[in-house]
């Protein structure tokens, strides 16, 4: 019985790509065969959606680092043309292979053997967007670029970096795909109402904790109380005090009026 998948005539294979060495008497699996080309340059078979890929040339030692690129590496690509200028769209790019003047794969990471020769970089293929590749185009064709290295085998770190040139390109070509910020409501002189309020709350319950007067804590005074000393919280006049005083006007008005009941008894003895 045959394994389950296996190609059993020449239909199934047609306008496949073998992905493995394959010899007389082999059965044709679907993990042997794609779709897809396999070239040395792996990272070409996965360009993500909305990237492309696109090379720039080395024209000298210097301006590809000294031979020193390898793939996976972020880099910073400048323009030189009179001056030399920063590039806003490629500050941050991935590398996703490097070449020699042959178009052969340039392996960075290791030493040359004794009898080997060196390969130097010719070109080199960054992973871009369509608004990249333009720029890059521009620049091979108008003056020199030369790169700068920005980080190596810290991917979290360069996740942050092309993240951060994604928002860049969208803010040089897509601005109106940018959300604006929402400032909070502002009252009539341009303050936070809200800050303003929480404040004044936040003020009141301060004074109120320490034992704060209203006076001190900015509360307008409330009328004094009837007895005049502000600070008698019992309810009882404190002698000499207005209350008491009128107390003893009154008696005294009572007396001189006829209102003691002793002054009356005798009024009556006389009169009778």
């Amino acid at each position: 019985m045959l394994p389950s998948g296996t190609a059993r005539s020449l239909d199934d294979v047609k306008g496949l790509y073998a992905t493995a060495d394959l010899f007389p008497g082999d059965y044709i699996l679907p993990a042997k065969v794609s779709p897809v080309p396999i070239s040395s340059d792996t990272a070409l078979n996965s360009i993500p959606s909305g990237k492309v890929a696109i090379s720039l040339t080395i024209q000298t030692l210097a301006a590809g680092l000294s031979d020193k690129l390898q793939p996976g590496d972020i880099i910073r690509i400048y323009h030189f043309l009179d001056v030399a200028a920063e590039v806003p769209e490629l500050r941050f790019v991935r590398v996703l292979s490097v070449t020699d003047s042959g178009g052969v794969n340039v392996d960075n990471t290791r030493e040359p053997l004794e009898d080997e020769e060196k390969q130097q970089s010719a070109t080199i293929t960054v992973l871009a967007s369509p608004e990249q590749a333009r720029t890059i185009t521009l620049l091979e064709n108008d003056g020199i670029a030369h790169v700068a290295l920005v980080s190596r085998g810290n991917e979290k770190l360069a996740e942050e970096l092309l993240a951060e040139q994604e928002y860049t390109l969208q803010a040089i070509y897509f601005p109106e795909t940018l959300l604006p910020e929402e400032d909070p409501p502002a009252g009539d002189d341009g303050t936070d109402t809200d800050t303003g309020n929480q404040d004044r709350s936040a003020d009141g319950n301060e004074s109120a904790a320490f034992g704060e007067s209203p006076s001190e804590s900015g509360v307008p005074d409330e009328p004094d109380s009837p007895s005049g000393d502000p600070s008698n919280t019992s309810g009882q006049n404190a002698p000499g005090s207005s209350t008491e005083n009128s107390s003893q006007e009154d008696t005294a008005s009572t007396d001189n009026t006829g209102g003691d009941p002793s002054a009356d008894g005798n009024a009556s003895n006389r009169g009778s």
